[in-house]
């Protein structure tokens, strides 16, 4: 069997780029193919990582490309060969790798090749360091900088950094957890140690225990369109906007990560659809199941939050009015199904256009909510004595320790298990199906009524009841404000607004990212105005109809005659006593509680 022994160094960090040596012993036939994954486990998207790849050499052995992602080598009956490449990294984000002269980050698939019919073979990795760096990672250490994994998986499953970041580190139920933050920020490193270490203690309340004798966070401060979390097997790898520290609603961000990245050591890393693994890297991997690895997780993040004490009272009732509020202003939603959703995640590339409002319906955001409507069904049916936390548990005992995958088709069968009764109706028209999901009615289940509210504060008294609509989103470009999506059915989708174009004027008043929903909020509902815009080099002047909407905020309260199960339903979901405190008025002034 091939002995494999990767070496990683960075001479010149500030060229962006790697240099990876394989050293091979035990090899066998006349060549050897190396291959570079196109996708990383986790990121649903073809990066094509070889693109990245230059300076390829395989000493004296000729060697040709036979694939996008495959060196062919021609070893002629020799046991022993060493590759040598480089890869250029400069890609802040977490399925990807970065190097400079402050640190380097790496995540596996983009920069170990793997050999052909050998990933099952142990590898170790000798990391040459800079001189006064540090490596922080999930990676069994060996002896300095000598590290070691059971296979290619293992060895890719472990991003890791290279440099001089500080790192905190807590403990809990014995085990060691590293949290590391690089780059300039004002999230406060020992704030964030003491929440993850919250977050930490509830999940493994939750499941009873934390598998895996080690834990590393990695946080990176980074500004870029694609900011966010990647799981691991011990390990996750974070980016988020440096200066989300203050106020709360923004620092939430980063819980909402930290619990959701770490609800998928269990979720998706160990509780998985049959589909995801053993991997192939160089293809897609396709199964309808995400929803309830990306979906449910989701859903937990923010209630795992709550749990925790991490939110301030009635901040985590709001946020759930806010999202089923938001999802129901997609048209998405009545197009594409969950498992479908699930599906298609190869297409969507984590970047949207100006249609996906549209046209694909997030599995992210409709498995968290149809998540929370399992729960609470679950939690009715049953008198509260089972749950979704149940699923999950047995999903876990009964699945993932004994070495079971889940079928395609077989999630509901786990819940039909576990709580009894038949779900079919459930999962036909909300999983599998399109059908308007009755919240109302879920929530009912635990005492709660959603409502939309007037504006609330000073100048409340003089808000109208309806407020103008267009029906689009925008971002900022500088100067003025471009459109990025538009409803279908809105005012802007009927006048023939686009994506791409940018906004200069609302009836001849200038128009900038600052003052165009303030400007549009000035004028009525049904009036006609005239938008001015550039399409690309061209001028335009629409005429159009602005439509009407609430001028209200979604709210979720307590009903006034909530029965005795819908109020243990309340205190058994969210661990919190009854009646629910009322919204937050101002989320945005309200401080993280300390304790």
């Amino acid at each position: 069997m091939p002995k494999i022994r990767y070496t990683l160094s960075m001479p010149e960090p500030q060229t962006h780029l790697y240099q990876v040596r394989m050293d091979i012993e035990g090899l066998r036939g006349e060549h050897v193919d190396l291959v570079m994954p196109v996708w990383t486990p986790g990121a649903y998207a073809v990066r094509d990582f070889a693109r990245h790849v230059q300076d390829f050499e395989a000493g004296p052995m000729a060697w040709t490309k036979v694939e996008k992602s495959r060196w062919r080598v021609r070893t002629r009956g020799s046991s022993k060969m060493r590759v040598t490449y480089r890869v250029w990294a400069y890609e802040l984000e977490v399925d990807r790798s970065h190097l400079d002269d402050t640190h380097g980050y790496f995540n596996g698939a983009g920069v170990f090749m793997y050999i052909d019919g050998a990933k099952h073979e142990p590898v170790t990795l000798d990391i040459q360091a800079p001189r006064g760096w540090r490596v922080t990672t999930g990676l069994e250490r060996v002896r300095g900088s000598r590290f070691a994994a059971a296979n290619y998986d293992e060895l890719i499953d472990c991003p890791t950094d290279v440099g001089t970041a500080p790192v905190r580190t807590f403990r809990v139920r014995g085990k060691e957890h590293q949290v590391l933050i690089h780059g300039p920020n004002n999230w406060d490193h020992d704030r964030v140690t003491r929440h993850a270490q919250k977050i930490v203690v509830e999940h493994a309340r939750l499941f009873g225990g934390l598998p895996y004798r080690h834990y590393t966070f990695l946080y990176f401060a980074s500004i870029g369109p694609h900011l966010g979390g990647l799981e691991h097997h011990n390990s996750t790898a974070i980016t988020l906007n440096p200066w989300i520290g203050r106020p709360f609603k923004s620092y939430e961000r980063l819980l909402e990560v930290t619990s959701h990245e770490f609800f998928h050591l269990w979720n998706v890393k160990r509780i998985k659809p049959k589909a995801l693994g053993p991997f192939n890297y160089e293809r897609e991997t396709y199964t309808r199941l995400l929803w309830v690895a990306e979906g449910l997780t989701s859903y937990y993040d923010d209630l795992i939050c709550e749990r925790a004490g991490l939110y301030p009272q009635g901040r985590y009732l709001k946020k759930l009015a806010e999202g089923i509020h938001a999802y129901r202003e997609k048209p998405s939603r009545q197009r594409q199904s969950l498992t479908q959703s699930s599906f298609d995640t190869w297409l969507w590339k984590y970047e949207g256009d100006g249609n996906i409002i549209n046209r694909m319906m997030s599995y992210y955001e409709k498995g968290a909510l149809v998540g929370l409507c399992l729960d609470l069904e679950i939690r009715h049916r049953t008198r509260n004595r089972r749950s979704l936390d149940d699923i999950m548990r047995f999903l876990w005992t009964d699945f993932a320790k004994k070495g079971r995958r889940l079928e395609e088709d077989e999630f509901r069968s786990v819940v039909e298990g576990v709580a009894g009764g038949s779900y079919r109706d459930f999962f036909d028209r909300y999983v599998d199906g399109v059908d308007e999901v009755p919240f109302e009615v879920f929530l009912r289940h635990a005492g709660l009524e959603l409502t939309l509210e007037p504006p609330k504060g000073e100048d409340a008294k003089d808000e109208p009841k309806e407020i103008a609509w267009l029906g689009l989103s925008t971002r900022s470009t500088g100067e003025r404000p471009a459109v990025t999506t538009v409803t279908e059915g809105s005012p802007a989708w009927k006048h023939g607004i686009s994506p791409e174009d940018e906004i200069v004027a609302l009836n001849g008043a200038r128009v900038i990212p600052e003052n165009f929903a303030t400007l549009l909020k000035d004028h009525p509902p049904g009036v006609r105005i005239t938008l001015s815009l550039f399409r690309g080099p061209r001028l335009v002047h629409l005429p159009i109809t602005l439509g009407r909407k609430p001028n209200a905020v979604p709210a979720l309260k307590a009903r006034a005659r909530a029965r005795a199960l819908e109020r243990a339903i309340y205190r058994g979901w969210v661990r919190k006593k009854w009646p629910p405190p009322p919204p937050p008025l101002d989320s945005k002034k309200q401080e993280l509680p300390t304790r």
